[in-house]
C-alpha cells in the first residue's frame, strides 16, 4: 500500500556534516528512487522551540521558515529510509499518514483528497490545477486549496525550481480538498481522467467543522 511520508524542517536546518537538511533529504530521497517529491515553504512557521518566523520580518535567505517535503510511496520504501532521516535530522518532524484501501471506504464519513502534479505553462492552455478546481465547483466542494512548491520532481525524475530571470514554470503544485464519503468514488474516477501527469492521494479523517 501507498502512504504519504510527511517531513517537516527548518529552512536554515544543517546536519553534523554540515548539508542544508532538506537539500539533503531531497537528494536522499531522488538517490533511493523516490516516484516524486514536493516542496513548499510556509509562510509564517513556530520552530522546534517555539519561535515564530515569518517572511514579512526575515528575508528568505536568512530565515528559518518551515519546509515541508511530501512523497507518496510504497509502504515498503518508506520503512527503508525512516532510520536514515531521522538521523540526518538534528530537529524536525516526520510522519506517515497511511492511505486508504477500496475496502476503507465505507468505514469513514469524510477522506481527504491530495493531489501532486506540476504547472503546464503553455500558452492559451488552461492549467490543470484550474480544471481540477473548476471540476470540484460543479461538484460544489468547499475550502479546496492550490499551493506551489518551491522545488518539486516528478516521474521525469527532473528536479524543477524556482528561478527568478525564467519564465517557464513547471513548478510542483499542491490541490487538497476533504469530500464526504459518498462523493468519494465519484471523485476519484472522474480525476484520473483530468489529472494527466500527477499523483492522486486520499485517507480518511474526522471532520470537526465544514462550513
Amino acid at each position: 500500500m501507498n502512504s504519504l511520508l510527511r517531513i517537516i524542517v527548518g529552512e536554515q536546518e544543517y546536519n553534523a556534516d554540515n548539508n542544508n537538511v532538506y537539500k539533503w533529504i531531497m537528494e536522499f530521497l531522488w538517490e533511493k528512487g523516490f516516484p516524486g517529491l514536493t516542496i513548499r515553504r510556509s509562510e509564517l512557521s513556530l520552530d522546534y522551540q517555539s519561535c515564530m518566523h515569518s517572511f514579512i520580518l526575515e528575508d528568505i535567505v536568512f530565515n528559518n521558515l518551515a519546509i515541508i517535503l511530501e512523497t507518496v510511496a510504497d509502504d515498503s520504501q518508506i520503512s527503508k529510509v525512516k532510520q536514515e532521516l531521522i538521523k540526518n535530522m538534528p530537529h524536525g518532524q516526520v510522519s506517515v499518514i497511511n492511505g486508504m484501501e477500496t475496502k476503507e471506504m465505507g468505514k469513514y464519513d469524510y477522506f481527504a483528497i491530495k493531489i501532486y502534479t506540476k504547472e503546464n505553462n503553455f500558452w492559451f492552455k488552461t492549467e490543470q490545477y484550474e480544471k481540477v478546481l473548476n471540476f470540484f465547483q460543479k461538484k460544489d466542494v468547499i475550502w479546496a486549496t492550490v499551493t506551489e512548491g518551491i522545488v518539486g520532481y516528478g516521474k521525469d525524475r527532473v528536479i524543477q525550481k524556482q528561478r527568478i530571470f525564467s519564465f517557464s514554470k513547471k513548478m510542483p503544485i499542491v490541490i487538497e480538498c476533504v469530500v464526504h464519503t459518498r462523493n468519494l468514488k465519484d471523485l476519484l474516477e472522474k480525476l484520473k481522467n483530468i489529472v494527466e501527469e500527477g499523483v492522486i492521494f486520499t485517507t480518511p479523517l474526522d471532520m470537526i467543522m465544514n462550513k
